[in-house]
């Protein structure tokens, strides 16, 4: 498909069901940062231009709270931005996640014609989430999970509920140099519109439209609001080298400390917790802000919060299984109920051309020497269990004295630094296992899949934990159910005070 057919502006809305009327509405996803304010701006000062009533009230402009922006984002659309909005009467709804699961809905922390003031949070942070899992964010099949799954889903869920079965025109903040994402973005939005029978919404991208980059957007912004933008991201964002140069995230990082220690913090759990899960995969923000001396603030900063922070001992228990093979997602399907040897280890090429399938056109094979091929990793199962909780000397000292008792190996990350005591090391071959110990700030939640006790015990021959876990796990339950659409709640702020229903 051509850019100059995509990106075509209609005449006309595309046709709808005559049960639902087109709402009429225009929704901008308004993400705080440079792309979208442009948007915003060029909405205000020439509506009927881009198809709005001179009025603009047809026009929401919805903002997804993650509850990690930095403040001076939020600072620099109160000031600029806000006033602007009050003044035009364009109508602003601020949203977020009510909880961890779908079934607690969104919360609409503002909708208002005269916004005041943009919320830093709502009920449930990304840094929340981060932190009870000990963890970074991650990418997983290439998509962003983290902003698909506080903002996009919290946007469709809050549209859902908002228009029906009307259709709206939605604007995002891609430029000219973002063809690329526009295109994938719109084949998603099609596709949708196909499975729903209907047209849920239009997708409309200004900025490629006008051919502005991210310079001539940049420009555009400090002409007519006086002042540079800074990017919008969040602050433990792992694209802030693609966000925001290198340079200029550490110096954003230099200008709030606190928040740059929070960061750095919730690194550190996630490589204790699991070495090779740095902020940028294996490289660690922590490496790269201490590879010159103009950061030597912030990681004094790190190191008291660090220091202060209430810790625990994990003892971090995997399992690492083998992949399945090709035979195997060929004659089981997606799930493989008589596992056969060669559903785990792949045949080889002497096996393949020695034994062909069997009547039933199942390989066939008593797997013999020569035969089995060697297993590839597949899904690793986590299980971590709190087994001590006190302050940072404590903790440090559990596991020495545990490592002491039991005969476990004392070993530095090569990347982290973190020291483990190690009682199980995963080995070459897989399946296999590995086990430790180590000391990290309190928080992460006591988690485990509900065979991962049968199977560690029959991986490895161990029972249990070695460290007594100071609590029982909590009982697994199953996911609450939407029932196809999740609550959007309200919420009222009286004083400091913010209010659910």
């Amino acid at each position: 498909m051509s850019s100059s057919a995509l990106f075509d502006v209609p005449v006309s809305p595309p046709a709808v069901p005559a049960a639902f009327g087109p709402s009429g509405v225009t929704v901008l996803s308004y993400g705080l940062g440079a792309d979208s304010t442009a948007i915003l701006g060029q909405f205000l000062a020439e509506p009927e231009r881009y198809g709005l009533r001179a009025d603009l009230s047809d026009l929401v402009v919805v903002h997804a709270v993650t509850g990690d922006e930095w403040p001076d984002s939020l600072d620099y659309v109160e000031r600029l931005v806000l006033p602007l909005l009050r003044a035009a009467r364009v109508r602003l709804v601020q949203i977020a996640r009510g909880g961890p699961e779908d079934a607690d809905g969104v919360v609409i922390l503002d909708d208002s014609r005269s916004p005041r003031r943009i919320y830093a949070q709502g009920p449930w942070r990304l840094s929340d989430e981060l932190r009870a899992a000990g963890t970074v964010p991650q990418m997983a099949n290439g998509q962003r999970t983290c902003s698909i799954k506080f903002k996009g889903w919290c946007l469709d869920a809050w549209a859902a509920a908002e228009f029906g079965g009307r259709w709206f025109r939605r604007v995002i903040g891609y430029h000219a140099g973002e063809l690329g994402r526009a295109e994938k973005d719109s084949r998603i939005q099609d596709g949708l519109n196909a499975a729903a029978g209907r047209t849920i919404c239009q997708p409309h991208y200004p900025l490629i439209h006008a051919a502005m980059d991210r310079a001539a957007v940049e420009a555009y912004v400090l002409e007519r609001f006086g002042e540079p933008i800074r990017k919008s991201y969040c602050a433990m964002c792992p694209f802030s080298g693609v966000c925001a140069s290198r340079g200029a995230h550490e110096e954003r990082l230099r200008a709030h400390p606190r928040i740059a220690a929070d960061v750095l913090r919730m690194e550190y759990v996630s490589q204790a917790l699991n070495e090779r899960v740095a902020l940028y995969g294996t490289t660690s923000l922590r490496g790269r802000l201490t590879e010159d001396g103009q950061n030597a603030a912030v990681m004094d900063a790190f190191a008291r919060s660090l220091a202060a922070a209430p810790h625990a001992v994990y003892e971090v228990r995997r399992i690492y299984h083998a992949a399945r093979t090709a035979d195997c997602r060929k004659w089981h399907g997606s799930s493989c109920r008589a596992p056969q040897w060669w559903c785990r280890q792949p045949r080889t090429e002497h096996c393949v051309q020695k034994h062909p399938t069997h009547s039933d056109g199942h390989p066939w094979c008593w797997g013999r020497r020569g035969c089995r091929g060697e297993a590839q990793k597949g899904q690793a199962w986590r299980s971590v269990r709190t087994v001590f909780e006190g302050d940072r000397a404590g903790a440090e000292a559990y596991v020495w004295a545990m490592a002491a008792e039991h005969g476990m190996r004392l070993e530095r990350g090569e990347h982290s630094g973190v020291e483990r005591a190690h009682y199980l090391t995963e080995g070459d071959t897989f399946p296999t296992a590995s086990a430790y110990l180590v000391a990290a700030p309190a928080g992460v939640h006591d988690k485990q899949r509900p065979k991962f006790e049968e199977r560690f015990t029959l991986m490895t021959g161990r029972d249990g934990t070695v460290g007594v876990p100071v609590r029982e796990l909590p009982e697994t339950k199953p996911r609450r159910r939407t029932g196809g659409a999740p609550p959007i709640r309200r919420a009222r702020t009286i004083g400091n005070v913010t209010l659910i229903s």
